[in-house]
């Protein structure tokens, strides 16, 4: 999977800025890898996560809360000690509790999601590694597939809009929990997606995709495209979270929701 050089050279030039050319002694840059951040734990409230073996090209995430994440930032492709930390109080006890401490190895020139799952409150929360590598699009393409971040199995069904009723076979059947659906590539154009339990005629949740912006920059006809499902070469997974738990931080979200990720933009 393509990194976006664009992205990566604004990281590098941020690195270096403000060095004299005395205290530069390599400007080489490291093997690199995408890492994202999603936040799937229903039973606690936010969340810290550093890499704690090094600080230049590591992702991190400051105040992370159940159902958001962080953009795939570029981090150091080798092994890494990662620890999510709790943020859910002022005491620092508890500030300083950590939730996860483990070792992941990043392949360079890839791209993966950490999905931090399970539960803060019995002991089990962990990092399920998703790899998010979209298939080639054609200029008019799109990418979009579901992931399923709640605790039982899911049936995805691919549409136009939120309205129509849960009919047919499901575009992707039976996805497992922390699980990932196969990329289903489609021309650009409305696209929602909706979510059934395994098995169930009736969707619990419903999401239609994002609409890009060109944004044009300099020249009539020259632009830097945002990601949409109007614009080729645009690539979503599609989460689908649970409900908080009952009696956490979580508690007052009482439904299951959707939310559309970008895993790549038609400029990468």
């Amino acid at each position: 999977m393509r990194l976006s050089r664009f992205g990566l050279f604004c990281a590098a030039i941020t690195a270096v800025v403000g060095c004299s050319s005395e205290d530069i002694t390599n400007t080489a840059l490291p093997a690199l890898a995408g890492v994202r951040y999603i936040n799937a734990l229903a039973d606690t409230g936010l969340v810290d996560i550093h890499m704690v073996d090094q600080v230049e090209w590591s992702a991190t995430a400051n105040a992370l809360d159940f159902r958001k994440a962080i953009e795939h930032q570029p981090t150091e492709a080798k092994s890494r000690h990662i620890k999510v930390f709790s943020f859910a109080s002022r005491d620092v006890s508890v500030v300083q509790q950590v939730l996860v401490d483990t070792v992941l190895t990043f392949a360079a020139n890839t791209k993966q999601t950490l999905l931090l799952t399970g539960s803060a409150r019995a002991g089990t929360a962990h990092f399920v590694v998703i790899d998010d590598a979209p298939p080639n699009l054609g200029a008019t393409e799109i990418a979009v597939r579901a992931v399923n971040a709640s605790t039982g199995a899911i049936d995805a069904y691919v549409g136009t809009d939120t309205t129509v009723a849960v009919t047919g076979s499901p575009t992707a059947a039976n996805v497992g929990v922390n699980a990932a659906s196969p990329y289903l590539t489609r021309a650009v154009g409305n696209v929602a997606l909706k979510v059934a339990a395994a098995g169930s005629a009736t969707a619990s949740a419903a999401a239609a995709g994002p609409a890009g912006s060109p944004n044009p920059i300099g020249a009539p006809g020259t632009y830097f495209p945002s990601a949409g499902v109007n614009n080729g070469g645009s690539a979503f997974s599609v989460y689908y979270f649970p409900p908080g738990v009952a009696g956490s931080l979580q508690t007052a979200l009482t439904t299951p929701v959707i939310i559309w990720f970008v895993d790549r933009v038609p400029t990468s």
